[in-house]
Formats: C-alpha cells, structure tokens, sequence
C-alpha cells in the first residue's frame, strides 16, 4: 500500500500545484476563453450529456489553496478518474531528469505503450499541447532543455490518463524533485508522504570514476561525488514499514551513452525495449546494473535499492548524446527510457498481474 493512500480519504486528491487536499466540487469549475482566461462554468445550461461530458473534459476546478500561492485550476479529468499515481523523478539538477522525463512523455504519446495493453489520453488537451510544444518538439528539435526553475513546491511537469490491462483508467502525474528544492521542508514532506512512485536519475559523471569521462567532467566542471544529496534527503524522509520503503521505486542510470563502448552497459543499450514485459528481462537489467555501479560508484548511489522493498535498476539515454552549445549535434535519439516507467507500473498494478518485486539474485 502506498503513502497516499493512507494519508486521504476517498474522493480526496493531493492538488499536483500546491499539495493540498482537493475533493472535486461542481460549484467551483472554470473554462479558459479564448484569451486564456478563466471564466465561470455553469453546468446547469449544459443538459446534454455528450456535451456535458465534453465541456467537463476541457474544464477546471479552482483549488482552494491561497496561503502563499496564487491562484491555480486543477483539470478535471484529473480529480474524476479515482486516485491519481504519482512519480517522482529525483536527482540533482543537471543529471538529465527533464529530458529523461520528455522522453518518456514522448514514448507514451508516440503509442509505446499500445503493445503493452495501455491506452493514454490527456488530463486536459491544450495543456498538453504546450508540454509537446515546449518541451518535446524543442528537444527533438536538437535544443538542450532549460533547467527547471525552483520552485516552493514539487514541480509539476505533466498528467495522463492511463487506461491499464483491466480497463481502469487512471491519472498518472509527474513531477520534478530537485536537490535544491528538497531543503523546503514543509510542503515537499507532504508530497513525499503521499507519493507512489520514484525514480532516483543517477548522473556517470557524478558517480563513475572511469577516466573515459574525465574529458566531459572537466567540460561540466564536475567532480566525481560519493551520493546524490538529493538521493539523501528523499530516503531519509520517506516512511518505512519495518526495514524497507513500500514505494514502487526504479533506479535508472542517466546519460548511458557516455557509457556506450562499456560493458554491460553496450548490450542493454542495443537492445530496444520489446513487448510484452518481461520480469525476467528486467531482473536481468537489475542485476547487471546493481553488478556496474558496486563496480565502479561509491556504495551510496546504491542505496536507493537497498533501501526499497520494490526496486527494479536501468540503463537508460534521452538524447544519444551531450550538448554542445545549447545544442545536440547529431541530434537527439533516446534508448531505453520506457523501462524504467514500465517497472513502475507494473509494480503498480497498471500492467496486469507482471508486477515485478524485489529482484531476485541482486545485491544481497
């Protein structure tokens, strides 16, 4: 059982802004005109069901949190559809969680769930819109991403509606948890009670002594470091039940490419990831990484999986290659970023009964 279900009740939803508890109320409900600006919606005039169902579909519900945050609309496909799954992308800034992120959006909207038995919609169309506006037209564009802005709380990055094996349509949200963003406490404490989902992005540059990468630390001005301070701080938060945190958690080495002439990352990454899901692939994937980073990283970068009940480990690259000059070079390919998100929800239930537990013969 997950944090969030434990900390709300039912009908109630953990606003992805703010963090605070939303219950979906139909006197509270806004559309955006044509100039971008939210107006009332009355849903009595609407006596139709078709069109009933259709305005809802593009509309919103103001939150009713205004202590220190101004004011935000909720859209409404994401308080109807039961409780949402949250994921959780966590590392330090410049470790390549917002194109890892993209990408996986991206796969999804590209159909790469389809061979898994999931069908995706949008929380809301036009938000959407923008993402693949913003984020995955510029990145396939060949642009370098800019880094997320801090913000008081998680950064919410995008929703979707997830229709699983057995028809139940979920919402699924991402957000963003940067190392900087960890140390406000209050709201992110909250968040972090009620999450369903992480995924820890660890950066070679940051945990691999390899001298291969030597050249590419001193371009990034960085240094090999024992842990991810952000790594730190999410686990020693999250509550446990008895040794081990019961949160669907994924440990997914970033940025593979720098590794890509290195076994054994040279044959996961030649490998594309095939339908169905495969725990016994996955488990294989596990142990191969787990085998890489005792190898080469200090222990610490492995303590996401030794302190998770449920953790399946990644190779993964978002863009094929690092930039130059704001730019990629040879373009932008990504290997492998569906994995990760796939272990995810089969933990979580969204893939069936191929749900994944601790992977057998890694680690200890």
């Amino acid at each position: 059982m997950s944090g969030t279900s434990a900390q709300l009740e039912p009908g109630q939803v953990m606003c992805p802004y703010c963090l605070e508890i939303v219950v979906y109320d139909e006197r509270a409900l806004y559309v955006r005109n044509e100039k971008m600006q939210y107006e009332r919606l009355h849903l009595a005039k609407h006596t139709n069901p078709l069109r009933r169902a259709d305005v809802l579909r593009g509309a919103f519900q103001l939150c009713g949190n205004t202590d220190g945050v101004t004011a935000h609309y909720i859209p409404v496909p994401y308080l109807t559809h039961g409780r949402p799954l949250t994921v959780a992308m966590v590392g330090t800034s410049g470790t390549g969680k917002s194109h890892l992120l993209t990408q996986m959006v991206a796969e999804i909207t590209d159909g790469g769930l389809e061979p898994y038995g999931v069908r995706w919609q949008s929380v809301n169309p036009a938000d959407h819109s923008e993402f693949i506006r913003d984020r995955v037209a510029v990145l396939r564009e060949g642009k370098q991403l800019e880094s997320t802005e801090q913000t008081p709380f998680a950064d919410f990055v995008e929703a979707l509606l997830l229709t699983g094996t057995d028809g139940h349509v979920r919402p699924v949200a991402f957000f963003d948890l940067g190392g900087e963003d960890l140390v406000r406490t209050d709201a992110l404490l909250r968040f972090l009670l009620g999450v369903d989902a992480l995924v820890f992005v660890v950066d070679p540059l940051l945990a691999c002594a390899l001298p291969q990468l030597d050249e590419a630390r001193d371009q990034y001005r960085l240094v090999v470091s024992r842990s991810d301070p952000a790594f730190e701080t999410v686990l020693d938060r999250l509550p446990r039940s008895g040794a081990y945190l019961d949160v669907a958690t994924a440990l997914v080495v970033g940025k593979a490419d720098l590794l890509r002439f290195e076994p054994p990352v040279d044959r996961w990454l030649s490998r594309p990831t095939t339908a169905p899901f495969d725990p016994r692939r996955m488990r294989e994937e596990s142990r191969d990484v787990y085998a890489f980073l005792r190898h080469h990283a200090a222990p610490a970068w492995l303590r996401p999986f030794d302190s998770a009940l449920r953790c399946s480990l990644h190779f993964a690259s978002a863009t094929g290659g690092q930039p130059t000059n704001g730019y990629f070079p040879h373009g932008v390919r990504s290997r492998r970023v569906l994995g990760p998100l796939l272990s995810i929800l089969a933990m979580c239930g969204v893939l069936g009964d191929s749900a994944p537990q601790r992977p057998s013969g890694v680690g200890r």
